[in-house]
């Protein structure tokens, strides 16, 4: 066995983990009960089904997996303190860590790992994690604490799926064949599940015997309230301590300190938006035409109109800082007169081009913006608005020009890219890659990212695909967009993700938060 890719040992962890927050937020107390507002109830007491959105955000409160990710996107190690990868990279060996407990004080061992690993392969369980463990052959105990996972094919995107809790979490062995109703199964995680009451509240105390650094507060109460504007109320009447996904223009209130004994967490990069083309049809598989559009393209004023003012602007589906982010990437600029240059160039003579939208507010406000950006240029763009279900019908066609788009990154760039630039997907029936994108070189890059294990060579061959994406400009990337917790003010050292979509995460959340009341 080659020891590649070795991870950081338990001590590393921790102080990667460790926020400074005694600098940030004074010294931090112990004790006390936190309460907060979520948008969704929990829907399921399996810990390994609808490992995704308001219940993987939950259940990260009391599940763990092999691995995390830290502030930068970066693995690192979690129930599995290390790993090894074979010479054909279809072998990986995980070392768990030892004197992990579940919290009813069983050890955690290997056969627990593998007892979760082969429940999330049985299709007739329904786990959603199958899908992330698409090319596992089969898994074995080596040892108490060893655990063999064998693949189907090499893939340099495995490590990310074991990175939280949607592939699976580690669970005791047969723990799912005795779930009792509105009562989760335990796990190992720095909380512990106490109480379900439906639609009203799910209760969780604290891990004593957690293996790593142990959060502060004694209590989490996690009440669901749909509409956003009733939580902001009941923040600011005290009934909660800390709410999510506050609405923009309540959050520009707090900033602005009409809402006194209130502050906010930013997660800046929880949305990515960006311009595609349909590159397969006129009058945009002309590259010329393409490019006059990103140089008279005004991202931070689109941004501005959908978004309270709130967003980045971005060249790639990585925000800077991220592991991932591809340095020195060279992108077409706002330009007005190149713009123009350009237009003429392209051949067009300011024909109309119907330009079909998703019916939604900020989609519809960022068009709006795009519109009298390309007028300024030229260029005579009209709106059409249709509901989600018909857009997403014509696009999947192809019956499209130029649209707006959502989304996000994954932990992997295969996962992040390969799917929306991919050759040989039917341009009448476009799964994800809307804009019929298409280049050998890119395809061959792809296969390249795919089964390099060296990550420095990966960033490498990230960088090439990405630089000739931006130059072929089938998409243009134009942002990202925030979403806000608020809190009251004595609530401390509280610091979401970069999605913003997790309470528990490698860097912080609930688990560093505390009480200074």
């Amino acid at each position: 066995m080659k020891k590649g890719l070795l991870l950081l040992n338990v001590l590393g962890m921790v102080l990667s983990l460790a926020l400074p927050v005694r600098e940030a937020f004074g010294e931090p107390k112990r004790g006390g009960t936190l309460t907060m507002a979520t948008r969704k109830d929990v829907s399921t007491m399996n810990p390994l089904v609808r490992t995704f959105s308001t219940d993987q955000s939950i259940r990260d409160l009391i599940y763990e997996a092999l691995l995390v990710l830290d502030e930068s996107g970066a693995i690192k190690p979690q129930l599995a303190e290390s790993y090894e990868v074979s010479k054909d990279g279809k072998v990986y060996t995980f070392r768990l860590r030892r004197g992990v407990k579940f919290h009813n004080g069983q050890e955690m061992t290997a056969e627990d790992a593998l007892y979760a690993i082969n429940y999330t392969l049985n299709p007739k369980n329904g786990a959603y994690g199958r899908s992330r463990l698409a090319l596992v052959e089969g898994a074995k105990v080596a040892d108490k604490y060893t655990l063999k996972i064998y693949l189907k094919s090499r893939s340099a995107a495995f490590l990310s799926a074991l990175t939280d809790i949607k592939a699976f979490s580690v669970i005791p062995k047969d723990s799912i064949q005795s779930i009792k109703p509105k009562v989760f199964p335990v796990g190992t995680g720095p909380f512990r599940f106490v109480d379900w009451q439906v639609k009203q509240r799910v209760v969780f105390d604290l891990n004593k015997d957690y293996w790593g650094q142990k959060p502060y507060v004694d209590r989490v109460i996690l009440r669901p309230i749909r509409n956003s504007t009733v939580r902001f109320t009941a923040l600011r009447a005290g009934d909660v301590d800390i709410i999510e996904r506050t609405p923009y223009e309540w959050v520009k209130q707090v900033l602005s300190g009409k809402f006194k004994g209130l502050g906010t967490a930013k997660a800046a990069t929880s949305g990515y938006r960006a311009l595609f083309f349909n590159v397969l049809a006129p009058p945009f598989d002309n590259k010329k035409l393409r490019l006059a559009v990103a140089h008279g393209m005004d991202k931070k004023t689109m941004l501005q109109a959908a978004f309270f003012g709130f967003g980045e602007t971005a060249d790639q589906k990585y925000p800077n800082g991220h592991f991932w982010y591809v340095k020195g990437l060279k992108s077409p600029t706002y330009d007005p007169a190149k713009a123009r240059k350009l237009l003429k160039e392209s051949g067009y003579k300011g024909e109309k081009i119907v330009m079909k939208i998703e019916k939604g507010e900020t989609v519809e406000a960022m068009s709006t913006a795009f519109q009298a950006q390309m007028k300024k240029i030229g260029m005579n763009i009209e709106l059409a608005v249709y509901e989600y279900g018909a857009r997403r019908a014509q696009i999947r066609s192809g019956d499209t020009t130029v649209d707006m788009v959502g989304g996000g990154y994954y932990a992997d760039p295969i996962s992040t890219y390969r799917s929306q630039y991919m050759c040989g997907q039917d341009p009448k029936k476009r799964a994800s890659n809307w804009s019929g994108y298409c280049d050998k070189q890119v395809a061959k890059w792809f296969e390249e990212l795919d089964i390099e294990l060296d990550q420095k060579k990966r960033q490498e061959i990230l960088g090439r695909i990405v630089a000739k994406i931006n130059d072929d400009v089938p998409v243009i990337s134009i942002g990202f967009v925030p979403r806000f917790f608020t809190f009251r003010d004595y609530v401390k050292g509280f610091k979401t993700n970069s999605s913003g979509g997790r309470f528990v995460w490698g860097g912080g959340g609930l688990t560093r938060t505390w009480l200074d009341k």
